[in-house]
């Protein structure tokens, strides 16, 4: 059986979002839809509630297949959305997926992207059985760059026209993680 929660402390939980909470997904994402939709082609302006709804219902079948995993972040005193964390583009044949990530722009500077990173990446390794992770990001993005180095993935350089934003092919630099990768939280004040 697949868990819901894959992280909780004193502040921070980290789960599979329910349908009912699809207010809050969507309040958190528009607010933050400048800096989110700078890197990524599905948070525009013309995102609507129904949009997540509709996320949220197929987000919630690609987890019973085992394509997909989404996961949110919520601040326990209150109940918010403070962000996200995704396995994507999984290869079961090959073992391999994608690792996606955003932090609510009034939540950033906190390190919990990281975070994040670091219970998904375990939660792929140790329930999926992957071998290998990836975190993509667009040349320009350095704040998800600093992430996948704050962590320790290893860098595997500049790939020219990886990724596809807007219409136009973008170059992206590709940080893997594999078992047995020591993700170093620890250093920047994150407990296990």
């Amino acid at each position: 059986m697949i868990p819901r929660q894959i992280y909780r402390d004193q502040q921070i939980e980290i789960r599979v979002p329910l349908e009912q909470e699809a207010d809050q997904l969507f309040s958190a994402i528009y607010s933050s839809r400048h800096e989110i939709g700078q890197w990524e082609n599905w948070c525009t302006d013309s995102m609507t509630l129904k949009d997540t709804q509709r996320f949220l219902h197929d987000s919630d079948h690609k987890r019973h297949k085992g394509s997909e995993f989404n996961f949110n972040l919520f601040e326990i005193a209150t109940g918010r959305v403070i962000g996200g964390a995704a396995i994507n583009n999984i290869s079961h044949e090959n073992k391999i997926a994608n690792v996606g990530y955003w932090i609510h722009s009034q939540f950033t500077g906190r390190s919990l992207a990281p975070l994040a990173v670091k219970y998904i990446s375990e939660f792929a390794f140790n329930r999926l059985s992957l071998t290998r992770l990836e975190i993509v990001m667009m040349e320009e993005n350095h704040r998800s760059r600093r992430v996948a180095e704050k962590i320790g993935a290893t860098a595997e350089g500049l790939h020219r026209n990886r990724l596809y934003y807007h219409g136009k092919p973008r170059h992206a630099w590709v940080f893997s993680i594999i078992p047995g990768d020591i993700l170093c939280l620890e250093y920047f004040g994150l407990q296990d």
